[in-house]
């Protein structure tokens, strides 16, 4: 018999990466969504569609999963192998502002899951995991997160994240669930929102050079993360549930890069070198050189990049990066995607749809 997942809003970047890795591996694929959230995710359509007809092993499930009976009767009915809860974001989440945060999200409440899971008797067969950005654990200077798990709970930002981390830790040693965290450092892909940095300077820069807008204004230059695929990190998160015995994971690449070489790198991919003049507010990126006919609609001396003091984040910590040595060791995982390639594979989508839009544009 194929291997039963469930996956909480299949419609983000990770739930779409996921959701087509086991599609892959012969998993029966279950989505739950609100009903407020419609497909409109124009790329789930590669995996939830063949042809004309639904893919009829990937099935989406509506409703208020705030109840406890509904979510009860879905695990129940499917009796899901796996559970991957992701708590897809709809915006940038910050430790600013922790009371926000279960309201921005798509997943489902962490100990609604774990406490459903154990009403329909399943605490002995699913696997559980529960998804994390870095950001929950506040503001961390010069420190790399290598293992959690064993860290000290007041490394942790306080509120619902630091509960829903450690209910998921208290869940399995109590009960003797297979329930585990990941920590997932910045992933990236041509699906992310442009609501993230990487997305709005591949869009941006796509767009600039279609002559479809002027300018790409980010904020802090200098800042610094740890950028990696989401294809790689949806792959790290089910060797998670593969294991003898669960265990919580920091998914992260170990190398860090700076705003500035992001857009430098994507800047190159579309047939531009750009110099950078200025500090701080006051930087600029500069066409130096054309060197593709992608940007023919600019010239040398062109300003293409700006710093506006309203999109820099005081009160977070400009340099993040983890150790992710244990994935490696013990799960054997290593990116398989270098950043340059990543920028490389959003450049291309972004400027692909640019130039449709510039098409369109000049036609209307």
């Amino acid at each position: 018999m194929p291997k039963v997942a469930l996956i909480t809003s299949v419609t983000g970047q990770d739930g779409y990466y996921l959701a087509e890795l086991l599609s892959r591996k012969g998993y029966i694929v279950h989505s739950i969504n609100r009903h407020s959230s419609l497909l409109k995710k124009e790329h789930f359509e590669e995996i939830y569609q063949e042809g004309d007809k639904p893919c009829p092993d990937i099935h989406i499930h509506y409703g208020d999963w705030s109840d406890m009976t509904t979510l009860s009767r879905l695990l129940d009915q499917i009796c899901p192998d796996e559970i991957y809860n992701l708590g897809e974001a709809r915006r940038v989440i910050t430790c600013a502002d922790p009371a926000e945060y279960p309201n921005d999200l798509e997943g489902i409440a962490t100990l609604d899951m774990l406490e459903a899971i154990r009403r329909v008797g399943l605490e002995q067969r699913t696997r559980y995991y529960q998804a994390f950005p870095s950001g929950l654990y506040g503001l961390i200077s010069r420190m790399k997160l290598s293992d959690l798990a064993s860290s000290s709970p007041l490394l942790l930002n306080i509120g619902d994240k630091c509960r829903d981390y450690w209910a998921t830790v208290n869940y399995r040693e109590a009960f003797g669930m297979y329930a585990c965290n990941g920590i997932l450092f910045n992933n990236e892909s041509p699906y992310r929102s442009d609501a993230f940095v990487t997305r709005k300077i591949t869009r941006g820069l796509a767009n600039i050079t279609q002559g479809l807008q002027k300018c790409l204004y980010l904020g802090n230059l200098d800042a610094q993360r740890d950028w990696g695929h989401a294809r790689d990190y949806a792959k790290m998160q089910w060797m998670m549930l593969q294991q003898d015995q669960p265990e919580d994971f920091v998914i992260a690449t170990g190398v860090r890069y700076s705003v500035r070489q992001f857009v430098t790198f994507a800047a190159l991919e579309l047939g531009i070198k750009l110099r950078f003049e200025g500090k701080g507010v006051s930087e600029r990126g500069i066409v130096s050189a054309i060197i593709s006919p992608n940007a023919a609609a600019l010239k040398v001396g062109d300003v293409i990049v700006a710093v506006d003091p309203r999109f820099i984040r005081h009160e977070e910590e400009s340099k993040m990066a983890a150790d992710p040595t244990k994935a490696r060791k013990k799960l054997g995982w290593i990116p398989e995607t270098s950043l340059q390639d990543l920028v490389i594979e959003m450049v291309q989508a972004d400027l692909v749809a640019a130039k449709q839009r510039a098409r369109l544009e000049m036609h209307s």
